[in-house]
C-alpha cells in the first residue's frame, strides 16, 4: 500500500548566524556552539527560531559569542530558557521551553542589605547579580507575597550569590541559575497538589 516511509524531523529550536566569520554549531536538538568573531559587516544577523517566534538579532562589528549571549538573553520569549556553557573554542547554548508557558511569572524581587553588589531587576522573574559582596549581608527573597530571609558572607562573588539565592527560593517556585542571572517559575507540582 505505501511505496516508502517519510520521517519527519521537527527542529524545535534553531540559530544560524549569516557572518562565515561568527560560527554557530548545532550540538544536538537545543544545543549550540557560539564561535569565532563578527566581521567588518555591520549587518550581521544571527536568525533564531524557537517553538513560539522567529526573529532576527543584529550584532556590532568584531562582536564575541559573549555580546551575542547577552543579546540572545534580552530577546528570547518568556517561554525559552537559555542555559550557557563555557567549551573550548565557544560558549555552547542550550535552549528549553518552559513547561508552563500559559502561567503568569511570579513577582520577585531580592533585597540586600549590602550596598556594593548590585541587584538589577531584568523582567518580572529574573534578576542580575553584579559585583562581589563588599560585607556580610541579608538578602530577603520574594516571590509574590512569600520570602525567606538568608545570610551570605563578604566577598562572595555574583555568580556565587545567585547561586545562593536560586537554591534558596520560598517553597512552591524553583530558580535556576544561569552564571549572575537568576530566573525563577512556579513549581507546577506543588501549586497542582494544592489546587
Amino acid at each position: 500500500m505505501f511505496d516508502s516511509v517519510t520521517h519527519l524531523h521537527a527542529r524545535r529550536f534553531h540559530l544560524e548566524s549569516s557572518d562565515p566569520s561568527f560560527h554557530v554549531e548545532r550540538r544536538g536538538s537545543a544545543k549550540f556552539l557560539l564561535s569565532g568573531t563578527v566581521s567588518e559587516e555591520p549587518t550581521t544577523a544571527l536568525g533564531v527560531q524557537t517553538p513560539s517566534e522567529s526573529f532576527e538579532l543584529t550584532l556590532a562589528t568584531q562582536s564575541r559569542p559573549e555580546h551575542a549571549v547577552a543579546t540572545l538573553r534580552r530577546e528570547l520569549p518568556r517561554d525559552v530558557v537559555m542555559q550557557t556553557l563555557e567549551r573550548i573554542g565557544g560558549i555552547e547554548v542550550s535552549l528549553t521551553e518552559a513547561l508552563v508557558p500559559a502561567a503568569r511569572p511570579p513577582r520577585f524581587r531580592v533585597l540586600s542589605t549590602d550596598l556594593q553588589q548590585r541587584l538589577t531587576q531584568l523582567d518580572d522573574n529574573r534578576i542580575e547579580v553584579r559585583g562581589a559582596l563588599g560585607g556580610d549581608a541579608l538578602l530577603t527573597i520574594l516571590c509574590d507575597s512569600r520570602r525567606v530571609t538568608i545570610s551570605v558572607a563578604q566577598g562572595l562573588s555574583a555568580a556565587a550569590t545567585a547561586i545562593r539565592i536560586a537554591a534558596s527560593v520560598p517553597h512552591g517556585y524553583r530558580a535556576l541559575a544561569d552564571g549572575a542571572i537568576v530566573s525563577v517559575w512556579k513549581d507546577a507540582d506543588f501549586f497542582s497538589a494544592v489546587a
